[in-house]
């Protein structure tokens, strides 16, 4: 059976030389360049990736699931149960996502609620340029011609000895130079990028970072590979243009009719949800429609 699979993918490449030729002919139907990426357009973020990736072997899995579904369908298999079933419930779920999905495509919310929006919630999008500091620790012992590992303990008293250091006036680029065990930022001078409070960090991190003014310094915080010391160098906002629901909202198609103009504060657009079919119904009491 499995050579049978693969013979049935690999007769069906030909090339992928122009969008109008045929790459392969299954169940005597001609496939072109062009309708193969079609088809990968409407597949998910993953498929899309493997077809550009390999389109040959996109082809060849393409190929096996055509050949075995009209197999199937030959078969009757389709219209006998569990599935048949399965089949009706996965097209009531897909049709059900796409007219909640197109519904939100339709939305659009014009320019002064969203600087309403976004100045109502602009905390959420404070952001932090960081500098920092690794002590890593380890339970096992530093193999022969590795550098020393520090025990979970030692790793914490130095981490609290480089703070005291720093906050007694220690120039913080110095001690990243002299330790820190972190090869990215150590080459940086401690720099560590920017973080988001709708970044998805940890959330003891993201504690200890936003509760520091800049210039301050954490204490020692700890994580699976060591204590991390960090120093905000400034915060600043995310601007109104890179807040990614925003943009979102921005490049939705809408008819102009369809567009809200501005308000106190933005419009709260609920698509029906179909959810609600499937709440559970006590024995005894009156179904739902």
């Amino acid at each position: 059976m499995k050579n049978f699979v693969i013979a049935l993918a690999l007769g069906a490449i030909v090339a992928f030389a122009q969008a109008d030729k045929v790459v392969a002919s299954i169940n005597g139907k001609p496939v072109t360049a062009k309708d193969l990426e079609e088809f990968s357009k409407g597949l998910p973020a993953q498929f899309q990736q493997f077809y550009q990736q390999d389109k040959e072997g996109f082809l060849k899995q393409y190929a096996v699931l055509m050949k075995f579904s009209k197999l199937a369908e030959d078969a009757k298999v389709d219209q006998a149960a569990p599935y048949k079933q399965r089949l009706e419930f996965t097209r009531l779920q897909i049709l059900s996502q796409a007219y909640v999905e197109d519904y939100r495509n339709k939305i659009v919310v014009a320019d002064p609620e969203l600087a309403a929006f976004y100045d109502k919630n602009k905390d959420n999008y404070t952001q932090a340029k960081l500098q920092v500091i690794l002590v890593n620790y380890s339970a096992t012992p530093a193999k022969e011609g590795e550098k020393p590992k520090l025990a979970e303990a030692d790793a914490q008293k130095k981490a609290e000895g480089l703070v005291k250091q720093i906050r007694g006036g220690a120039d913080f680029k110095k001690i990243v130079a002299e330790s820190s065990d972190d090869a990215a930022s150590k080459a940086k001078g401690g720099d560590f990028g920017t973080i988001r409070r709708s970044d998805q960090i940890p959330d003891e991190l993201k504690k200890a970072i936003f509760a520091l003014k800049a210039g301050e310094v954490s204490d020692p915080v700890k994580q699976p590979n060591g204590f991390y010391i960090f120093k905000v160098a400034e915060y600043t906002a995310q601007p109104m243009e890179e807040v990614k629901p925003i943009k979102q909202l921005r490049t939705q198609p809408t008819p102009k009719s369809r567009i809200q103009h501005s308000s106190a504060r933005p419009r709260q657009h609920r698509p029906p949800s179909p959810n609600h079919l499937f709440r559970a119904t006590a024995p005894g009491t009156p179904g739902q429609a």
